[in-house]
């Protein structure tokens, strides 16, 4: 439920008259009710679930805040024009709460004529709430001889904030006076006797009759006939529901009689008859309404091509049928659909398109309804809102037909919306403060070749597109699929020959730093688009996609190692994103396995996932992906494919929280967490003979040393120890061509070079 000021509501006005009878839903738009104070209220429409069981509905509120602390609805008598008989009163308030934080309490009061000392009402103790409410009722009694025969009364109802911000609201209330005789007549003021194209969903009225307490209204074929509706209203309209809606074109005759506890007014004279106009939504269901005097409408319409524009004023029909206005559209296209309706300040308003694509008469199949999940279709802006997305016409859709589509626009929230009312999603549903639109649409298949489309990524002539992006071009209607010829020369196809894409993008995964040359062409079922220009572009390098943690403050990454000498970093930094490729790449031999481990400060529920671009095409993918095992150091091994392209390539840690937020793929942000990218170094793999070329090949030098002793090559060494002549080791070390002993004393020493395979090469030095 959202807090929306915009509409009012329905009053039942009392005559001057010895009977107190209120009831009050509060639906007939503004905030004027005869009797009522309403002073700091406003309207609020219902989005969620209503007091009264329909979405929609209408109800008076007050945000309550620190300042703002009380929501008070009081009702007098006197100014209705309304008189007490002495006898007992009944009263009864729905209310609600909205908030996250709510704490407060509501009660009913009551006083004698003009007093201004307000007493309980008797049986309505105070309620005390401290979560939100759909609904409830709070109810009480004021006896019999209370309130002297021929006074007024005051009703008041109060809620009184005692914590949290939250929203107060007021409906279906309830003041009915036991009555000591029967009801007067009464007549109707809508539709008036003989009118005709009355609609099939009127909102029927008439005038309030001194003590009644229901109106007992009759609707039929024929001169005081009930066949088309016998019902008792509490109030003085009635408005049929999308089910009981009346017959199109048809004579109908309607009889109201007020009746109350003690029985039916007689006499009464007041069938009329009027003659119902046609249902332009027939065979679908309809007319939908909207708020009274509150419908933000639909004001244009653009869809392949075509416009239809109608009133932008606030306040007309909840339903218009534009089916004369068609969009002709082609098989297996996509068009861009442009809707713009009336906002209010920053209040968000949505989008829901329903196409019966079957031709079944119904909105109800799957593929028929868009925009209904997210990435919903809504704006919120003043004093128009323009809301633009694209509908692709589906294979199987019935061609050379018309078909109905319905749009439904209407309020959601005051924020962005995360999900939709039910009434927004639900093709048949009365709206809030919205419209919907009813046009047709003509599925035809194409009866020429397409046209050429032009190609929008990348622009003739970069230079700049990097090797991992995708080409993408217009879709053309008619199309029903593209075909792609990619090369290294113009006019060249040996990256691509003809091949046929159905979607309007396309990723090569071409090399970096080459020119291409391609060209697109449209096709269908009658043949190719001819004379489609070619274009030519070049290549940058890669370029990654970004991935990071919105908040470090919980857990972060403190180390990334390998094999803890391969590769061995720590970080401090409290980004979310660290980028280390910078570093000495780290080596790695194909059909080699090496352990890996992270440490994670701050380890709660995370999972860490590692990816190398083992194919150097500028993604991560799933095959390129290793799983750790969920720990404060989180472990595992990776083996690298022997069919890993050689070289630099880029390697991605990704530690993320798994309850809140979560993120388990190599792009995107998750709540908390952290990414670091590495640089690692793909090497052939690790043969006998290699290894003992590598071996045999490597030298120390100087030998004597004075303080820095070289190693000519630690390509295939894991780590370096030194020991004395003794065999005592005396250092231990990770892989590097130069070796600080200056705090070595004066002698020989044995320096062995440990090998990724397991060998060893063990050479003597003497430092001088």
């Amino acid at each position: 439920m959202k807090k929306f000021l915009l509409t009012c509501f329905l009053a039942f006005g009392i005559g001057a008259s010895a009977q107190v009878l209120v009831h009050e839903s509060f639906e007939s738009g503004g905030t004027t009710f005869p009797g009522f104070t309403t002073t700091s209220l406003s309207n609020f429409t219902l989005t969620g679930s209503a007091c009264e069981s329909t979405v929609g509905k209408q109800a008076l509120g007050r945000a309550l805040t620190s300042t703002a602390t009380t929501a008070v609805l009081e009702y007098n008598s006197a100014t209705a024009g309304a008189a007490t008989n002495g006898k007992k009163i009944d009263i009864s308030v729905n209310n609600q709460q909205w908030g996250t934080t709510v704490g407060g309490t509501i009660k009913i009061e009551y006083a004698v004529g003009t007093s201004t000392t307000f007493t309980a009402v008797p049986g309505s103790t105070p309620v005390t709430f401290s979560a939100a409410t759909s609904c409830q009722t709070i109810s009480g009694t004021i006896p019999e001889g209370t309130i002297p025969a021929g006074t007024g009364v005051k009703i008041r109802i109060t809620t009184t904030r005692s914590s949290g911000n939250f929203t107060a609201l007021y409906d279906a209330i309830s003041i009915v006076q036991e009555v000591t005789e029967i009801p007067a007549c009464t007549t109707f003021t809508f539709p008036t006797n003989g009118a005709e194209n009355v609609s099939v969903r009127p909102t029927v009225k008439w005038g309030a009759s001194i003590g009644a307490e229901y109106y007992k209204l009759k609707i039929g074929t024929s001169a005081g006939a009930s066949d088309v509706l016998n019902i008792q209203v509490a109030g003085t309209t009635y408005t049929p529901s999308l089910n009981t809606i009346f017959p199109q074109n048809t004579t109908l005759y309607a009889s109201v009689t007020p009746t109350n506890a003690i029985g039916d007014a007689t006499g009464c004279t007041s069938e009329i008859s009027f003659t119902t106009g046609a249902n332009p939504f027939l065979p679908f269901c309809g007319p939908i309404i909207g708020a009274a005097g509150a419908t933000y409408p639909i004001s244009s319409v653009t869809f392949a091509g075509v416009t239809n524009t109608s009133s932008a004023a606030v306040g007309g029909s909840g339903h218009e049928s534009f089916t004369e206005t068609k969009f002709e559209l082609l098989t297996n296209s996509t068009y861009s659909i442009n809707i713009v309706g009336t906002g209010l300040g920053t209040n968000r308003f949505a989008a829901v398109v329903f196409i019966d694509w079957n031709n079944n008469g119904s909105f109800a199949d799957a593929g028929e309804t868009y925009f209904n999940t997210t990435p919903f279709l809504y704006a919120f802006t003043s004093p128009n809102n323009t809301l633009n997305s694209s509908i692709a016409v589906p294979a199987g859709a019935v061609l050379d037909t018309d078909l109905r589509m319905r749009i439904k626009y209407n309020y959601v929230g005051t924020t962005n919306p995360t999900s939709l009312p039910a009434f927004m999603t639900d093709p048949c549903a009365d709206l809030g403060n919205g419209q919907a639109e009813d046009y047709t649409i003509v599925v035809k298949d194409p009866v020429t070749v397409p046209p050429c489309t032009t190609i929008t990524d990348p622009a003739n002539g970069s230079t700049n597109f990097a090797s991992n992006s995708t080409i993408t071009w217009n879709s053309i209607s008619g199309a029903t699929g593209y075909k792609l010829y990619i090369g290294t020369t113009s006019g060249g196809t040996d990256i691509a020959n003809g091949l046929l894409v159905t979607t309007t993008s396309y990723a090569p995964n071409l090399n970096p730093l080459t020119k291409y040359y391609v060209k697109v062409v449209p096709t269908n079922n009658i043949g190719d688009a001819t004379g489609c220009a070619e274009i030519s572009f070049t290549t940058a390098n890669f370029v990654y996609c970004s991935a990071a943690a919105t908040s470090t403050s919980f857990e972060k990454i403190g180390n990334v190692s390998i094999l803890n000498t391969v590769l061995n970093n720590s970080s401090t930094s409290n980004a979310g994103y660290e980028d280390f490729t910078a570093l000495a790449p780290a080596d790695l031999n194909t059909l080699n396995t090496y352990s890996i481990s992270v440490a994670i400060t701050g380890f709660d529920a995370d999972e860490t996932i590692v990816w190398i671009d083992y194919n150097q095409n500028g993604n991560f993918e799933d095959s390129e992906k290793t799983v750790l095992t969920a720990a404060e150091i989180a472990q595992g091994n990776i083996t690298i494919p022997e069919s890993a392209k050689l070289g630099n390539t880029r390697m991605r840690v990704r530690m993320h929280y798994t309850l809140t937020g979560s993120n388990a793929s190599p792009c995107g942000t998750s709540t908390f967490g952290q990414v670091e990218d590495y640089t690692v170094n793909i090497l052939p793999k690790i043969t006998q003979a290699t290894t003992n070329m590598t071996k045999d090949l490597i030298s120390v030098y100087p030998n004597p040393f004075q303080d820095i002793l070289k190693i000519s090559d630690v390509k295939g060494v894991k780590s370096i120890t030194i020991s004395d002549i003794a065999g005592r080791l005396v250092k231990s070390m990770k892989a590097s061509t130069e070796l600080h002993l200056a705090d070595l004393r004066a002698g020989l020493y044995i320096v062995t070079l440990h090998m990724n395979d397991g060998t060893v090469k063990a050479v003597k030095a003497i430092k001088k």
